[in-house]
């Protein structure tokens, strides 16, 4: 086996800890709490933030694996029907 092949194989291996923990209803709890810290959901004001919002980017993409941004939009556009309604 290649370095390569090695290193893919780990991040493989990362990526299903990952989801293996945050897939639970207390995991997307938590997975919450660490993107709104990494300002993930928030305009960024200073260079530390932007910062934090890029790496919470690379979290989303490159740890959990997300790749399809179609998905993304129709869950949010979910949420935002959802919430219209509880105003």
């Amino acid at each position: 086996m290649t370095g390569k092949q090695k290193q893919d194989r780990r991040e493989k291996e990362k990526r299903g800890i990952l989801l293996e923990v945050f897939g639970t209803p207390r995991g997307a709890e938590a997975l919450n709490i660490i993107l709104e810290d990494l300002r993930f959901f928030h305009w960024t004001d200073s260079e530390a933030e932007r910062a934090l919002n890029e790496y919470a980017k690379f979290f989303v993409r490159e740890r959990l694996g997300v790749a399809d941004t179609l998905r993304i939009a129709e869950a949010v556009m979910a949420e935002a029907s959802q919430s219209r309604g509880r105003e």
